[in-house]
């Protein structure tokens, strides 16, 4: 006859020991952890990893040579087959008029590119991006590093009136109270900060440049930033006027009377229309030869009379 199963016996302190099983207990699962022991088990793998990292990386670069030192050389661009001239919109009509007679005297192409303003074309000089930078200010002493200059002629800075402007000549006052805004109706269209025929304009009539400040703060005035920008802009804002090159105005703008003084290369010439400003060429030394034909043109005799056909003052010497 079978006995009943005797329930299994609890173990007792007093009993031998069991067959340990490390970390587990008798039904083998682990026992639970604590917060801080997770906690503390994370941050040092973490400290591990981080120093193991470390010590890859400095043994990696343990027999590298330090990086050398940034270059200062500045990438300059190869040319094209063409010579391409850009700069101020005040030498458009001298360059293009130049362009075309080397292009037939000779079979060399010369590209007039859009105006870049003289900044925009000293850039693109220095850069290699132009051969011929078309300028109408001097080179302050950091744009005129690595760069060679030739002045070609003198320009007639004029208020540029539209079509339907109602005036033909100005006073030196109506002038300041076209800028304060006090003639009712007409629009001044004003340049950039930068723009050399400020300067010339406003070295004639004093106190014009703090006027023309002022108004470019209030933001009711436009302000233009290139020459073509500013032609355009008096083609299509009614009772306009604005500064601008003499020999770049066409029709249907015209040229403003200032004081009862007509502006043209004579006045120019005999010095009683003062805002004048001197227009050139740069580029780079090693572009010499490329640029060679153009400029053996603009300085010739030939090169002066186009000058004059045009409304500019031809300089009798380079330089």
């Amino acid at each position: 006859m079978r006995t009943a199963r005797q329930p299994r016996r609890q173990r007792r302190a007093t009993d031998g020991p069991l067959l340990q099983r490390g970390p587990f207990d008798a039904r083998g699962s682990a026992p639970p952890r604590s917060e801080a022991q997770v906690t503390g088990r994370a941050r040092l793998s973490l400290q591990v990893r981080r120093t193991l990292a470390l010590l890859l990386l400095f043994a990696a670069c343990a027999g590298d040579p330090p990086p050398p030192p940034p270059s200062t050389a500045t990438a300059v661009l190869a040319p094209r087959p063409e010579v391409l001239a850009a700069g101020t919109g005040a030498m458009t009509p001298l360059a293009m008029a130049l362009a075309r007679e080397v292009s037939a005297g000779t079979g060399l192409r010369v590209r007039v590119e859009p105006s870049i303003g003289s900044g925009g074309g000293i850039a693109a000089a220095r850069d290699g991006a132009v051969d011929l930078g078309l300028v109408a200010r001097p080179l302050r002493p950091e744009e005129a590093a690595g760069l060679e200059r030739i002045d070609l002629a003198r320009d007639a800075v004029v208020l540029a009136a539209a079509a339907d402007f109602p005036l033909e000549d100005l006073s030196s006052e109506d002038l300041h109270r076209l800028y304060r805004g006090e003639l009712r109706g007409l629009t001044v269209l004003l340049r950039d900060e930068a723009e050399s025929a400020n300067a010339a304009l406003e070295s004639v009539h004093p106190g014009l440049a703090d006027e023309r400040r002022r108004a470019a703060a209030t933001g009711r005035f436009r302000v233009l930033d290139h020459d073509d920008a500013m032609a355009l802009a008096l083609a299509t804002t009614p009772r306009s006027v604005g500064v601008f090159s003499l020999a770049a105005v066409r029709p249907p703008l015209r040229p403003l009377r200032i004081d009862g003084l007509t502006p043209s290369a004579e006045s120019i010439a005999r010095g009683s229309w003062r805002a004048v400003r001197t227009l050139g060429v740069v580029f780079r030394p090693e572009r010499r030869d490329r640029v060679m034909p153009f400029l053996a043109l603009a300085t010739s005799e030939r090169g002066r009379a186009m000058i004059r056909s045009l409304g500019y003052v031809p300089l009798e010497t380079g330089g």
